[in-house]
């Protein structure tokens, strides 16, 4: 982490005072989301979390991430940092979540040309049971996705998979 000398004093470090008894004097860096004041080691941002939060978690991606965080060695503990984790996060996945509907949606609009330009040679025909099955999976799925349950996603997934082996 990158500081100028007007974010740098001598001091103690919180975190050495609270985690290892270290009273010492060092050279203190200031973090730039809290402007707390540690050493080297502390100075760098981690989650505000704590292990049972961690383990409520249902979603299995970002239970991991998490984990990851809250495994950091050194690092301090930054409120300020977390809010922005977490904001950063949702946008993230909000964004991967429009991009999934778009191809959908691409998707949905070929079908359309391409039933279009069948439905004139074609006269028209009944919706299969397995179209109905099909767009009700996909429904569910789509839900479930918006929802981040990724288990039932993944069983929906599969129950797709099934009935297109099935209605060959």
């Amino acid at each position: 982490m990158e500081n100028s000398n007007e974010n740098i004093k001598f001091g103690i470090c919180p975190e050495c005072k609270v985690r290892y008894n270290d009273s010492s004097e060092k050279k203190l860096y200031q973090c730039p989301y809290c402007k707390g004041w540690f050493c080297e080691k502390h100075v760098e941002p981690k989650l505000v979390i704590t292990w049972s939060a961690i383990e409520r978690t249902r979603d299995r991606i970002l239970k991991e991430k998490l984990y990851e965080e809250w495994r950091k060695e050194g690092h301090h503990p930054c409120s300020i940092w977390t809010m922005q984790y977490f904001e950063s996060l949702e946008i993230k996945e909000k964004e991967e979540r429009e991009k999934f509907l778009k191809a959908l949606d691409n998707i949905e609009k070929r079908k359309k040309s391409n039933q279009y330009s069948k439905s004139l040679e074609v006269s028209k025909r009944k919706i299969s049971p397995k179209d109905v099955a099909i767009i009700l999976m996909l429904i569910l799925l789509i839900y479930f996705i918006a929802v981040r349950n990724i288990t039932i996603s993944i069983f929906i997934l599969l129950v797709l998979a099934l009935i297109a082996v099935i209605f060959r």
